[in-house]
């Protein structure tokens, strides 16, 4: 009776696990055979041949499949074939200078509208009926079949690759070369929260869960899968992680240390220029999403409100909103940090720091009320700014976005009340100073 390719596969996947080189590579020859568009199972070839010795058969595969995955729009995975490649012997340097040509910033093969997509799944419902034999010909078979792609087509266009799209040619092989591929078990943490961050990573195959706290305690935040960029705000702060990373199944990441970056930054300032403008992007995209402001709207609604805002850069220690003045706009912070500041006669009363992804001055906006605190720049950046009037237009449109800032301004107000009857002294009488 015919065996589904899914049982196959499956079957392949526990001998490799179990160690059953021979028998894993039998299976994953014939699901390839069965399913060439299947690009994971090729990649298991070349690794059981590297685990049997087999290195020059699986260097000509993994180095193959690169080539093939960067030119279908597969790139991150290519590169982590090409990993595998330069780890068995030299000569992949050829097709990682091909990937630098097609999606780097001179490419006129990127469409940065295309979106990136994970290597194709495999087809469950098919049934194997082909046979392989486990004798001495078998690695022979084995390479064979993983090198070969019936009627390859290459398409026109290619998606961009998240950071290396944003570098020109030159700049764009050295970032390449620095980028490690490493291997994570299920269970196995990636990132843990409370330590540094020191590198970013590009998931290329497999499952990641991110979630803060730790134990009992612990909430998921998201499930990423294939293709999925994490760790970026190693590039906006040097604050520890805030979350953790870890894989839920076998995951093969690409990390790209921040030391090795700096270091390459160094002698190329395109690099500085791109790492600035991805780090942008990725950190809008995230405004979109978490943000108040944008939160209850669909993603192409989300989009046109930000078009509205202006991006101003405001420096260190200067005072963006004082108290009991007219409120000037709308601020979204998209690197800097404030401190938020009231003052009940002579007494300062710290309120709160705001970083990243905040937003501020809506309660002047909402109330139609002089500011109630005093906001200045504790470590400068760029801004998000609506202007008051720019507000009132937007808000005339979108009802929905005052009665959400109506809300954010009635929880500030209630802190305030709490911070400042905190901070005042007790009097003689046991009357509040207030």
């Amino acid at each position: 009776m015919p065996a589904k390719v899914i049982d196959v596969y499956r079957k392949a996947e526990n001998d490799f696990v179990e160690g059953k080189y021979n028998e894993a590579l039998t299976g994953f020859t014939v699901v390839v055979n069965m399913d060439p568009d299947h690009l994971w199972s090729r990649f298991q070839v070349g690794r059981v041949l590297e685990r049997l010795k087999e290195n020059n058969r699986a260097f000509e595969v993994f180095k193959t499949l690169a080539s093939h995955c960067i030119k279908t729009g597969f790139p991150l995975f290519g590169v982590a074939a090409i990993k595998r490649a330069a780890h068995l012997q030299a000569g992949s340097e050829k097709t990682l200078q091909i990937l630098a040509d097609l999606y780097s910033l001179e490419s006129d093969r990127v469409d940065q509208d295309l979106a990136f997509s994970a290597i194709p799944g495999l087809l469950h419902d098919l049934e194997s009926t082909e046979a392989v034999t486990i004798n001495d010909k078998l690695p022979a078979a084995a390479e064979q079949a993983a090198k070969n792609f019936p009627d390859p087509r290459y398409p026109k266009h290619l998606p961009p690759v998240p950071l290396l799209s944003l570098l020109s040619n030159e700049a764009c092989y050295p970032l390449l070369e620095i980028l490690q591929l490493r291997t994570f078990q299920p269970g196995e943490v990636v990132v843990h929260v409370g330590d540094p961050g020191k590198s970013i990573y590009l998931l290329v195959h497999g499952e990641v869960e991110v979630h803060e706290g730790e134990h009992e305690k612990s909430k998921t935040l998201a499930r990423l899968v294939s293709g999925s960029v994490f760790g970026e705000m190693a590039l906006i702060t040097d604050a520890p992680r805030v979350a953790s990373a870890v894989a839920l199944r076998e995951s093969h990441i690409l990390e790209l240390p921040l030391e090795d970056l700096e270091a390459a930054a160094e002698d190329m300032d395109d690099i500085t220029w791109a790492v600035a403008k991805f780090t942008r992007k990725r950190f809008l995209n995230n405004l979109l999403v978490t943000s108040p402001v944008f939160s209850p709207f669909s993603p192409k609604d989300r989009k046109d409100i930000l078009e509205r805002f202006t991006s101003v850069g405001i420096p260190t220690d200067e005072i963006i909103i004082r108290e009991g003045t007219p409120g000037p706009g709308l601020y979204l912070i998209l690197g800097g940090e404030v401190e938020v500041n009231k003052f009940e006669g002579d007494t300062r009363v710290h309120l709160a720091n705001l970083k990243e992804g905040t937003v501020f001055g809506e309660i002047s906006l909402v109330r139609d009320s002089p500011t109630t605190a005093t906001v200045k720049a504790i470590r400068g950046g760029e801004f998000l700014f609506l202007s008051k009037e720019d507000f009132q237009e937007l808000v005339s449109e979108r009802p929905e976005i005052k009665e959400t800032l109506a809300k954010l301004s009635d929880e500030r107000i209630h802190e305030q009340i709490q911070a400042i009857a905190q901070a005042n002294e007790i009097s003689e009488d046991g009357a509040i100073i207030f």
